[in-house]
């Protein structure tokens, strides 16, 4: 976001705002593509090195210029900044992002808008601007507002977040109901509890996968971090040796290559299986996805369909407590700014406020009980009305002021490179190409020499 002729005599009059095509990079999108987790989809690897590349459908997710012009709107209401917001192309794989270079070319950039992750690269750069006397000065509680969500780097504040992607399991009722088997409850709903239902539900004959769920890296290791197990050692070093990470691993592609209970991993590398196969198909009993997922629902122009779709939290390891990955889109504001004060106040604005605009978005900061409930029976329940999805799933999946939400990226030195290392080596692995002890020596190698080479620099 760009500012200009902002707070002369006290009076804000215009900012502008650059943001990338969008803001939040979804599940298994690679970490160079910076879209809304509601304005972003998911293609499939074409090959074992490949890339994971992203689709930005704003149309389709909600992430419409209505949208962007009620949010211009809604600052203008709350704080009287009048914003212009200008979208700068997203970065291809493997590329720098485009406002970082313009932010170290000394471009006048006031506003940012980037994952955690993402904003780890800005941070590394210089290119930001800590919170924490902005907010102190207008006498503004980060912590309590965002429950200790707010993004920090080395002790200081250098982000607000915005919207929250919630992890889901979703279900084709119509599967359960051909299959005559009762539809899956919230309580105790754990991978293990997951795969069986999928083996009920599965039926080839037929063309019906008990469960869909894409080859991004993130699904190797998912089984691990959420039963605790963390990437880093406590000298830094990378964690992969540890056998709940191979076992991870090994279970995740037992789905499909062994249980048969999915599409084996080199049919969805194929393009056989496309990210979205379970919106535009009806053969699907089971996806687990992220919470973008659940806007394409509501798109019944885009993904027409007879069948209802439920929803329920992400299933979690059996003996762990439950849980569920998670991603937040934030905003910061960079370093070069001359009109920080007014970067802040617009990006608080945001924050709090951008959910209520009536498209669907999940905040971060921290709502009760009753304004959760308030927003899902105003906004979420009319708009999921095909479905019939009540506001108990709502509050079950994606409001659980309990719940445990873990980062789905790897997050900590050199996460960037590490998250591509387990791209590539995961995806040999689920091909047949590469065997698990092998697997895993790499991941191990890679990751350590790039953690030594980042804490170089």
């Amino acid at each position: 976001m760009r500012m200009k002729d902002l707070m002369k005599k006290g009076i804000v009059t215009a900012l502008i705002v650059s943001m990338a095509a969008s803001v939040f990079t979804g599940c298994g999108n690679s970490d160079s593509g910076n879209g809304s987790a509601a304005d972003q989809q998911t293609a499939n690897q074409d090959s074992a090195a490949q890339q994971t590349e992203t689709k930005n459908d704003a149309a389709d997710q909600g992430g419409s210029d209505e949208e962007t012009q009620k949010m211009v709107a809604l600052i203008k209401e709350k704080t009287g900044i009048n914003v212009e917001f200008s979208i700068t192309p997203t970065s291809a794989a493997g590329e720098i992002d485009k406002v970082l270079v313009s932010l170290m070319a000394g471009d006048d950039i006031d506003i940012l808008g980037r994952t955690p992750i993402q904003l780890e690269e800005f941070y590394n750069a210089g290119v930001l601007a800590p919170l924490d006397e902005l907010a102190a000065n207008v006498g503004y509680d980060m912590e309590k507002v965002y429950s200790g969500a707010a993004v920090k780097f080395d002790g200081q504040t250098y982000a607000l977040p915005a919207e929250r992607d919630i992890w889901l399991t979703y279900y084709n009722k119509k599967v359960f109901d051909d299959a005559g088997i009762p539809y899956p409850e919230a309580e105790g709903w754990t991978w293990e509890k997951y795969v069986e239902t999928a083996q009920q539900l599965n039926d080839a004959g037929k063309g019906v996968w008990g469960s869909f769920i894409g080859n991004d890296a993130v699904h190797s290791y998912m089984y691990a971090t959420q039963s605790g197990v963390n990437p880093y050692k406590a000298d830094g070093t990378s964690n992969f040796d540890d056998p709940a990470f191979a076992e991870s691993m090994e279970w995740f592609f037992s789905l499909g290559n062994d249980l048969k209970i999915q599409p084996s991993s080199v049919e969805v590398a194929s393009g056989t299986y496309p990210y979205n196969s379970f919106m535009i198909g009806d053969n699907i009993g089971l996806y687990v996805c992220g919470g973008w997922v659940a806007s394409t629902l509501t798109t019944l122009e885009k993904y027409p369909r007879d069948w209802q779709a439920g929803i329920l939290p992400m299933p979690y390891p059996e003996g762990s407590e439950p849980s569920s990955l998670v991603i937040d889109s934030c905003y910061a504001v960079p370093a070069i700014s001359s009109n920080k004060e007014a970067a802040f106040e617009a990006i608080k604005c945001i924050a709090e406020y951008k959910y209520t605009l009536g498209y669907g978005r999940i905040p971060a900061k921290t709502l009760t009980e009753e304004e959760a409930r308030s927003y899902i029976e105003e906004t979420l329940v009319p708009m999921f009305e095909h479905d019939g999805i009540t506001t108990e799933d709502f509050m079950a999946g994606w409001f659980d002021s309990s719940g445990n939400y873990i980062s789905e990226k790897i997050v900590g030195t050199a996460d960037t490179v590490i998250n591509q290392i387990v791209t590539e080596e995961s995806l040999m692995y689920g091909q047949g190409a590469k065997s698990l002890e092998d697997t895993m020596s790499s991941i191990k190698s890679r990751a350590d020499e790039a953690i030594k080479e980042a804490q170089a620099e």
